[in-house]
């Protein structure tokens, strides 16, 4: 009775919507039919059935919903809802159309409850339906999720939608997925050739699973083929944490190269110890903070304002202490290091009074932010690749600048002779 119940509802939803192309898709209402046979115990397990094997457009949704607790039942008229709770009500939104659906009291709503069991089987069921999705991001996180769980029902999901894959980066994640169920199988030979097919791959996945290989099998070729991968992996990832190492010192010397810079061409040029210079620098910093501050919806772009923004504070704020202090201490290097000490000490505390004596935070554009992941073991940080290859930049042209332009031969000409 059930299934006619079912198979009644979708017909009538579907000579519904042929009769007025304006309706919802048919699949979509299957929702409203199977909701209140969810909330049943009774009825639970076929309707889910009916969910889980459903090409409604929306059945995903419904099932993470259902998976999160956050799929319910309107009381009033058993209409299918996703509720999210908010203080003492809930913001609803129609589990057909994803539209609003108001703000109601939780008295007003009925939440459909499952069981680990049936928890298991929409992770399982997400997880598929996630793997013929057309955007292959989604399939590749899908994978990416099964990886670490590797249940039965997801490799048989994997197995069958790898022929049809085209993605390489999705297909390799498929490849790698079977091969790691297969070290749980129990068949030496094919645990050898799984060893071999995975290779020297970096995912913690691997590795457990390799260790728990070697705790397990009684096939001595396999333990030692287990263990020799084993062993490449951590000699692979002590590399790579090497690198991560190297880089981040790269990065930040980088930035203290450019100001080691500025100090050489200031003393060489005019004889002065600049103790201010990284003064000069913090105006810069804030000279960013104030632009994010003064305009926030463009955040996206801040950076890029405060470089000529900085750069003419920073110019600004030279020029006036040449001017009035330094210009009068020429020849003078002792006297010109205790000068620019105290003019550091006035604009510090300039800051303290006029801005802040605590950190302030300058956010970092969206473009700027995130990990730029080499290899599972290697992942270094987009600002600061940014900022490395920035820095690099302004070394080049500075170099560039000094060596072959005439502005240069004369910088070079006063530092070597004044």
């Amino acid at each position: 009775m059930l299934v006619c119940a079912l198979c009644h509802g979708i017909a009538g939803a579907t000579e519904e919507a042929d009769s007025d192309p304006a309706n919802e898709l048919p699949a979509n209402k299957l929702i409203v039919e199977l909701a209140p046979l969810l909330a049943k115990k009774k009825t639970r397990a076929d309707a889910l059935e009916q969910l889980t094997t459903s090409t409604a457009p929306r059945a995903r949704g419904w099932m993470e919903a259902l998976l999160e607790g956050d799929l319910y039942i309107l009381k009033a008229d058993s209409a299918p809802v996703v509720a999210e709770r908010s203080g003492k009500q809930y913001i609803l939104t129609d589990a057909v159309t994803g539209a609003d659906a108001g703000t109601v009291a939780k008295s007003a709503i009925s939440k459909i409850k499952i069981n680990n069991r049936i928890r298991g089987q929409l992770r399982s069921a997400i997880a598929s339906l996630a793997l013929r999705d057309s955007d292959p991001t989604v399939r590749l996180a899908a994978v990416e999720r099964m990886i670490q769980t590797l249940e039965d029902p997801e490799v048989e999901g994997i197995k069958a939608q790898l022929p049809s894959e085209t993605d390489p980066l999705v297909k390799e994640a498929m490849s790698l997925a079977l091969n790691l169920s297969v070290l749980d199988s129990g068949d030496a030979p094919a645990q050898l050739d799984a060893i071999n097919e995975i290779g020297v791959n970096t995912r913690d996945q691997v590795s457990q699973r390799l260790k728990k290989l070697i705790d397990n099998s009684e096939s001595i070729e396999v333990v030692a083929a287990a263990s020799a991968q084993l062993d490449a992996i951590d000699e692979r990832k002590t590399w790579f944490s090497r690198l991560e190492t190297v880089f981040f010192g790269l990065s930040l010397g980088s930035v203290l190269a450019m100001a080691a810079i500025g100090l050489a061409i200031t003393f060489g040029v005019m004889g002065v110890i600049n103790m201010a210079h990284g003064e000069m620098i913090m105006l810069g910093a804030y000279t960013t903070w104030a632009i994010q501050v003064l305009f926030p919806s463009l955040i996206e772009y801040s950076l890029l304002l405060a470089l000529p923004a900085a750069f003419l504070v920073a110019f600004a704020a030279g020029v006036l202490i040449e001017f009035l202090v330094i210009r009068h201490l020429y020849g003078r290097p002792l006297e010109t290091l205790l000068a620019t000490f105290g003019i550091s000490l006035i604009l510090q505390q300039t800051v303290r009074t006029f801005i802040s004596p605590q950190n302030v935070p300058v956010s970092n554009p969206s473009w700027l932010t995130g990990l730029w992941q080499i290899d599972p073991a290697l992942s270094l940080a987009i600002n600061r690749v940014v900022i490395f290859c920035f820095c690099l930049l302004i070394f080049l042209i500075l170099m560039w600048l000094i060596k072959y332009s005439f502005f240069g031969l004369k910088l070079r000409a006063v530092s070597q002779n004044r």
